[in-house]
């Protein structure tokens, strides 16, 4: 016969294996929700969904990482040693998940949980708020209008900026387009909404979908994004070696 003693031993060890398994920190990569779409020397781009009621499994980011939400979901969010933080995030919401951050998230509500995850592979000095909180306690430092930047076709706006990388939000209204021009930088285009795009010699034009994204090099020739829809689209551009930044968006205008 099993002692007490015995038995009660036994259940502390059988808790303290099952809560080292559940506690066992696994790198992004690894995890089964994220998958690798791209990857270069600038960025990894992972495509994540997680259905209602599942987790996103405990893992570190070992390098700074923006996070583009792409549904209006309800999760929480739990890292080790600080207290549960129920969320809820919307589509287009940018969030940087920091180099050294670990922690799981579980999908509470009645809708899928879809993001892209960009990894920053270069090291990021100074990150700041632009014109979106992707810093959470940042404040925004969103700069004023500028002419060149806005049109009646849509607008570009910079979210965030560290002293490697710019992130701008660009929107473009119904049945008008967006001419973006590489000028010597590497880019990446990530879409949130259904668009059309071309290039400048007017070869024929194929659909971008929600979640789908572009590279672009540097000396490639322009992009022409149209949208052919009633409603907004909007784009998320990475712009990368910051001296030359502020030629990443060169027109929008009319169709």
């Amino acid at each position: 016969m099993i002692s007490r003693h015995s038995l009660m031993a036994t259940i502390s060890l059988f808790s303290f294996v099952c809560g080292t398994q559940e506690q066992a920190v696994i790198p992004l990569k690894s995890e089964p929700h994220h998958h690798l779409a791209l990857h270069n020397d600038y960025v990894n781009v992972y495509s994540v969904y997680v259905p209602t009621r599942d987790s996103v499994l405990l893992h570190k980011h070992e390098v700074d990482a923006i996070s583009i939400v792409m549904s209006d979901s309800e999760i929480t969010v739990r890292a080790p040693g600080k207290p549960d933080s129920q969320q809820k995030v919307v589509n287009g919401q940018l969030r940087l998940q920091s180099a050294g951050y670990v922690h799981s998230t579980s999908i509470d509500g009645a809708t899928a949980y879809r993001n892209v995850t960009v990894e920053l592979l270069k090291p990021q000095q100074s990150p700041r708020n632009l014109c979106a909180a992707v810093v959470l306690g940042q404040p925004i430092n969103c700069p004023e209008s500028s002419p060149q930047h806005e049109a009646r076709a849509g607008s570009a706006q910079p979210q965030f900026q560290t002293n490697e990388t710019k992130i701008t939000l660009i929107r473009i209204l119904p049945r008008q387009s967006a001419t973006l021009d590489a000028q010597d930088l590497s880019q990446l285009v990530v879409v949130l909404d259904d668009v059309g795009i071309s290039d400048s010699d007017n070869n024929p034009r194929k659909i971008l979908h929600t979640g789908d994204f572009l590279w672009r090099d540097p000396r490639r020739a322009p992009d022409i994004f149209t949208n052919n829809s009633a409603n907004e689209v909007r784009l998320v551009s990475f712009a990368f070696q910051q001296t030359k930044i502020s030629n990443a968006i060169t027109n929008i205008y009319d169709r």
